[in-house]
């Protein structure tokens, strides 16, 4: 069997990476995948034939996948999702095969493909059906179906997924989920809320959801609770409240200096973009000079990850 330190290891992990971001992290999972978990899937101990082992690997290899897309490198992402995926079915764990399912969709969005993104969370609803219900997974696809409605301007369809999912995320499991499968809680679909509300234009309703995250996300959850600010200063800034937008991006800069997150990054330069049409209100000026001298410093963090996807520690994981 799987050692039960795979699973505490994955926590920590887990853990760790919601304060830290994946630059800092993504190399101790790979190294830990490739030290700890590959030779018993190679059969180098007794236990390689074991579907824990293989759970174990398709969970730390999906976090894996998080942590590369954390720092800007999709593709190398994307690689580890389909690896994970293709244990999760070796290991029998539907939920964490529709899990990781729901990855590949929120990568296909992110990356500007919807239709794949459909696909990806059918794919996962299908897995899903395989195994005992988990309303948290059930309710992130169809999260992930709402934006691929957004994505094709379908107002309708996306508004009914969201409510669909709201319904489902209320439900009680009836057995307890896969401890491998990452949590989706109501935060979690406020977040995909607000980028569909976002999308149509509806600022007003973008904004409550956005807000809604921030006071459910607490501090410690440093990187989720960033984006769900980050949007909610974009979202002002479409409202045409520049003066509001950077109070909070102030606070997102210091609360963020030792988070390794080229996402973070990228959103950083495009709120500096947003805010040049207000360069001459004197609190965009001032913030602006803050944001470019901290953009400046946290650029390295584009440099962290080999773009190799063939060197060591990327390989096999």
């Amino acid at each position: 069997m799987a050692s039960v330190n795979d699973l505490d290891s994955m926590q920590a992990f887990r853990k760790a990476d919601r304060q830290a971001g994946g630059g800092y992290l993504y190399a101790t999972v790979t190294g830990y995948l490739h030290r700890n978990v590959a030779p018993r899937l190679f059969g180098h101990t007794p236990d390689s034939a074991e579907q824990p082992v293989f759970l174990a690997a398709a969970g730390l290899t999906e976090m894996a996948g998080w942590m590369a897309h954390d720092a800007g490198r999709d593709a190398l992402a994307e690689q580890h999702f389909q690896r994970a995926l293709g244990m999760a079915q070796i290991g029998q764990d539907s939920q964490l095969g529709a899990d990781i399912c729901g990855s590949l969709s929120h990568l296909a969005h992110h990356t500007g493909r919807p239709d794949r993104a459909f696909a990806y969370a059918r794919q996962g609803h299908e897995q899903l059906k395989s195994g005992p219900s988990h309303p948290g997974l059930e309710a992130r696809l169809l999260a992930m179906q709402a934006r691929g409605h957004a994505a094709a301007r379908d107002h309708d369809g996306c508004i009914q997924h969201l409510h669909r999912a709201e319904r489902v995320l209320a439900t009680t499991p009836a057995e307890a989920p896969s401890p491998w499968a990452s949590s989706f809680d109501e935060a979690s679909l406020a977040a995909e809320a607000a980028r569909c509300l976002r999308q149509f234009g509806q600022l007003g309703a973008a904004r409550r959801q956005a807000a809604h995250v921030v006071a459910l996300r607490p501090p410690e959850r440093i990187r989720s609770r960033a984006f769900a600010q980050l949007m909610l200063v974009s979202i002002l800034i479409a409202q045409g409240r520049p003066d509001e937008a950077c109070a909070i991006a102030h606070e997102v800069l210091r609360s963020t200096r030792a988070l390794a997150s080229v996402l973070v990054v990228q959103q950083f330069e495009a709120l500096d973009r947003r805010l040049i049409p207000y360069r001459d209100n004197t609190d965009v000026a001032v913030f602006l000079e803050v944001l470019r001298e901290e953009l400046r410093d946290r650029r390295w963090l584009t440099q962290w990850l080999p773009t190799d996807p063939d060197q060591p520690g990327t390989g096999s994981s």
